[in-house]
């Protein structure tokens, strides 16, 4: 006679399956759509008191595509819309494989009237797609894009220079191999030696390890860093983290701000997702606060 399981046994298995089946699409369908706003103050020492308080809102890695539907890009858009931050950083990888969707960044981000202006860094992803159909597209939806280039802006008394460098590239495990485009001694050229609150939209924050910042910044400091790329690794497990985070550094930029060498670089976890799930690292816009310290 073929064995039977007992009813016990079959409870395990069925409860066991109902488990993984909720876990699959809370990590699947309910944790990417689930976009969060973090802050965090970034304390500055002399910053001039014009600058004390300004709210520089970070959204990163958009990654519009197959996997990062319309709906989910305009919901973190109006997560981004109602903080009103006083100037915005788009800090790389609009579109994902495809330049089409960038056309879309006209609407996308027409809710956001930042007073100090919309800026932006390419990232890896959109030198695979097309570096400067992206670019294009986003000029076009009234962002200044920073391509190995500074912008001066004054706020009351102070100046604030926003500079943006071109993707570092990236290779390894990837099916794709970005050339490094980079050049920070070109995108300060003109900036003040001294003065100027700087702040360096850069989308994969490895570059701020490398020699090249720090030859930079210790002529021309460099008070806070912007990048996004790592997407937090998007799934995070307890005791583990992240089996999957792509920097050399790992976790040290796996999300929030962090102290390199005398500067801060925030690591957003990014709005959108490269593959389409996120446990324990819901994706997010962020304000970062300028604080005298």
């Amino acid at each position: 006679m073929p064995q039977v399981l007992d009813s016990p046994c079959l409870s395990l298995c069925a409860l066991w399956a109902v488990l993984l089946a909720a876990l699959s699409v809370y990590a699947f369908v309910i944790e990417p759509g689930r976009i969060v706003v973090r802050q965090v103050e970034a304390p500055i020492s002399g910053l001039p008191p014009a600058l004390d308080g300004l709210r520089i809102g970070q959204i990163s890695d958009l990654h519009r595509g197959p996997l990062m539907p319309r709906s989910r890009v305009d919901r973190a858009i109006a997560r981004m819309a109602a903080q009103a931050p006083d100037l915005i950083a788009l800090t790389g990888d609009f579109v994902s494989g495809d330049p089409g969707p960038a056309a879309e960044y006209r609407d996308i981000l027409s809710p956001l009237r930042p007073r100090l202006g919309l800026f932006a860094c390419l990232g890896n992803n959109d030198h695979w797609a097309g570096a400067g159909a992206v670019a294009a597209a986003l000029e076009n939806a009234g962002v200044t894009v920073l391509r190995n280039q500074h912008h001066l802006l004054t706020v009351g008394d102070a100046r604030l220079c926003v500079v943006g460098i071109d993707d570092m590239g990236s290779a390894g495990l990837s099916a794709h191999h970005a050339a490094p485009h980079d050049d920070l001694p070109a995108a300060l050229v003109g900036s003040p030696l001294s003065g100027p609150v700087r702040v360096l939209l850069a989308h994969n924050p490895d570059f701020a390890m490398g020699p090249v910042f720090a030859r930079e910044t210790a002529r021309r400091p460099i008070h806070l860093v912007l990048s996004g790329h790592t997407h937090g690794g998007q799934v995070r497990l307890p005791l583990v983290g992240a089996p999957r985070l792509p920097s050399r550094y790992r976790l040290l930029f796996g999300g929030g701000l962090v102290r390199v060498a005398g500067t801060w670089v925030h690591v957003s976890r990014g709005a959108g997702t490269a593959w389409s799930v996120r446990f324990n690292c819901p994706p997010e816009v962020n304000v970062i606060t300028l604080r005298a310290g």
